[in-house]
């Protein structure tokens, strides 16, 4: 067994689930400066990543994985507009994780087969995670006084966009919103599903890339140089369409910054863990144990969900997405037929 793989699994699950753990109570507005600021903190911890590897190369091909993530991520707080933040992860976590899964399962793209020790376990371990996160659905948190506080606040800190007007857009979300919003997520799941490829494409072929390193950390610096070249081209187009009034909290800019250094660190934990389990086992857990945390931080630090129906509901939740996470991990090594 990889004990080594699994834990980084999951010291970058307990990170993912916590991203949004900075910036929670402050006002990010539509998105678009928050998602810059956060780009521009994964950039400075990616950095001190690549200076402990004494500075590899930068590889361009590799830049595209950061183009595919920060372009999903870029657009994930006007999903949540429309659907909700429970259904908007639901959908393009599931997405991701079977996306990530498939890819590396079936050898998709050029990529080799990675084949586990029991299919059984490893389908099985896929439905449990895919029942899991569709539990979510189902639980219902009291967080919205929270979310009308902090709308307040984002009136107070711009004068530049209508933010109490949006709040009652919110409530009135058309049939065709809410499709185009299931729609938009599930493209951002096939993004997050597919932010790895671009690497493991250069891993895996040594004929066409024939310096590119075998593990995952020595290309986080490349993937987060694509990320904040995205970022930043995102940001001017949505500054031009904006007429160069954007809406920005000063608040805002350090605690998205933690989140991106979050994101950052956790995203090379989740490289280790790609390169000791094999993709087909560490996308799975990656993509929905932090969940569980997100969970946890709802419960125990923010309190949103206190209902006990609602937390008896979280519980099969959790056990679902355990259970999956543990027979995805053992059907590594261990044979069913």
């Amino acid at each position: 067994m990889e004990w080594i793989g699994l834990f980084a699994a999951v010291f970058a699950s307990v990170l993912f689930g916590s991203v949004f753990v900075p910036i929670k109570r402050v006002a990010a507005g539509d998105g678009f400066t928050a998602q810059l600021f956060m780009c521009i903190g994964a950039f400075m911890a990616a950095a001190v990543v690549h200076a402990s590897l004494y500075f590899p190369p930068v590889y361009g091909f590799a830049m595209i994985s950061g183009t595919l993530w920060c372009t999903a991520n870029a657009f994930a707080i006007q999903i949540i507009n429309r659907l909700g933040l429970a259904l908007s992860v639901l959908v393009w976590n599931t997405v991701s994780c079977l996306t990530g899964w498939a890819t590396s399962r079936y050898g998709l793209f050029g990529l080799p087969p990675a084949i586990p020790a029991s299919t059984v376990l490893n389908y099985l371990g896929i439905i449990g995670l895919i029942a899991g996160g569709a539990m979510y659905l189902f639980v219902k948190n009291n967080a919205q006084e929270t979310t009308d506080v902090d709308r307040r606040d984002e009136k107070q800190h711009s004068q530049n966009y209508p933010m109490d007007v949006r709040s009652e857009k919110n409530e009135k979300i058309s049939e065709i919103q809410r499709a185009l919003g299931f729609l938009a997520s599930m493209l951002a799941g096939l993004f997050y599903g597919t932010m790895w490829l671009p690497i493991n494409y250069m891993k895996n072929h040594p004929e066409e890339f024939a310096d590119a390193p075998t593990d995952c950390l020595s290309y986080v610096f490349s993937f987060y140089c694509g990320v904040l070249c995205t970022s930043i081209f995102i940001f001017a187009v949505y500054c031009l369409i904006k007429r160069n009034k954007p809406w920005m909290n000063p608040e805002a800019a350090v605690p998205s910054m933690l989140g991106g250094a979050i994101v950052a660190v956790g995203m090379a934990g989740f490289g280790v863990a790609i390169d000791r389990l094999d993709q087909a086992i560490a996308y799975p857990i990656c993509a929905m144990a932090p969940g569980l945390v997100a969970s946890l931080w709802s419960i125990l630090y923010f309190r949103e969900i206190t209902d006990r129906q609602n937390l008896l509901r979280l519980t099969v939740a959790y056990a679902l997405t355990l259970a999956g996470v543990a027979l995805v991990t053992l059907s590594r090594e261990v044979s069913v037929l």
